[in-house]
């Protein structure tokens, strides 16, 4: 461990000098005195952070048709582990060892970093990809702040139900087109012996998930409105939506909630899994365990609610250009680029999940099906609870979400909602001043 204390980032917003606390440690990371990353990449290459390793074979299949377009490569610097990362952009863009672009989060997420004047405005690129057909428009206010658009859609994640259709088929059940049918379904399989739904979340993020899911279903309003600090978490309509969680886990329909996603794959293929609710982006890990179309399919959620509008909860990293860029225009010519058809189409094609762009659809891929049932269906999208609120409320409220699920009743449900909307009046406060 570094003792020494880390570059003094200049500018930055009160929230986001609280992002750094405790990153000594990062200093050497960052080269933030001196180093390699304080130049700029040699000749037509420019680079970018990213905190997923596994992409470097989708970034190469999109970096070579941005050559072809822009005359720029991208090198892809890659730190895996979250929470560096996140220090060591915060830090190293505000000096000159920043990267010409890096992947962030949008939401308030990015807000945060927007406030601190480290990306750079891509609203005139947003312009050009809505003109060009390239972006749903409605997109735009997760990637903004202040009036203006501070970054561009990385990819496009869908939050469906994975079923396996050997369970379905065994157990002489449809997909549902109601909720009530959706219980039918999770009833049958749990009194044919099969766990209803794979739901982990006791120590991860992933407690979001279904606490997002039965409040856009009870109320996509009403979800817009308390990630939005405009209404309370002790509402009807939370406190709706928390009960019928708990009453799912009473009636069995959960597995535990300290299971691993990564295990699903196979217990799909076992016939051991009915459903999982989750991000596209675990398509891979399905294709990987050798399971295809004719054994996993998607579908969409149907509302609690009869009356309510069908809505979908979407994730989506951002791409910046970092205000510093040492190749600025360059980065820039990228920007406009990074959403076009054929860009996005190699991109895709390689990370097997969807794109911004609709007309970019992963080839050979189960999202592809799904991607298409949503433009059939035009569900209302909704932004990912993780970046739909002020980061230090969310990872608080994750804990306190966590903590319900190891122990699902009703009324530490209400005490939840209780500690969430606490929390939530202190940091909306903080947020605002």
């Amino acid at each position: 461990m570094i003792d020494r204390p880390p570059c003094p980032p200049r500018g930055l917003a009160r929230r986001t000098l609280l992002g750094l606390v405790g990153a000594g440690a990062l200093a050497a990371a960052t080269g933030c005195a001196r180093g390699s990353y304080t130049r700029p990449a040699p000749g037509n290459v420019l680079t970018l952070n990213n905190d997923v390793a596994t992409w470097s074979e989708a970034y190469d299949a999109a970096s070579a048709v941005l050559e072809r377009r822009t005359g720029s490569r991208l090198a892809v610097r890659a730190v895996p582990n979250q929470s560096t990362y996140q220090q060591i952009v915060r830090m190293s863009a505000q000096t000159d060892a920043t990267t010409d672009l890096f992947k962030w989060w949008n939401g308030y997420r990015l807000q945060d970093i927007a406030r601190g004047g480290i990306v750079t405005d891509l609203s005139a690129v947003w312009d050009q990809a809505e003109a060009e057909g390239w972006v749903n428009p409605s997109m735009r206010g997760s990637f903004s702040f202040d009036g203006r658009a501070w970054a561009l859609p990385l990819y496009k994640t869908y939050y469906p139900v994975f079923f396996s259709r050997r369970t379905f088929a065994d157990a002489g059940v449809a997909v549902p087109t109601t909720f009530a049918e959706f219980v039918d379904v999770a009833a049958t399989l749990r009194d044919a012996g099969v766990t209803p739904i794979g739901a982990p979340g006791a120590t991860t993020w992933e407690s979001i998930i279904w606490f997002t899911q039965l409040l856009i279903g009870h109320s996509p309003d009403f979800y817009e409105d308390v990630t939005a600090g405009r209404a309370s978490y002790l509402d009807d309509t939370a406190t709706a939506a928390m009960e019928l969680w708990s009453r799912m886990y009473a009636d069995g329909f959960f597995s535990e909630p300290d299971v691993d996603a990564s295990d699903f794959p196979g217990r799909f293929a076992e016939g051991t899994l009915g459903m999982a609710l989750a991000g596209t982006f675990n398509v891979n890990s399905y294709t990987e365990a050798g399971l295809g179309p004719a054994d996993v399919g998607m579908f969409l959620l149907p509302p609690v609610d009869p009356g309510a509008e069908q809505a979908v909860v979407v994730e989506s990293a951002a791409l910046c250009v970092s205000a510093n860029a040492h190749k600025h225009d360059q980065a820039m010519a990228v920007a406009d680029a990074w959403l076009a058809t054929d860009v996005q189409q190699a991109w895709v094609d390689r990370l097997g999940d969807a794109s911004a762009n609709p007309a970019a659809l992963p080839t050979g891929s189960l999202v592809t099906d799904l991607a298409r049932d949503v433009e059939r269906v035009r569900p209302r999208e909704v932004t990912r609870y993780w970046e739909a609120s002020p980061p230090v409320l969310v990872e608080g409220n994750v804990q306190d979400l966590s903590a319900f699920m190891v122990t699902p009743t009703v009324d530490n449900g209400i005490a939840v909602l209780r500690n969430m909307q606490d929390r939530a009046d202190a940091e909306w406060k903080a947020w605002r001043a």
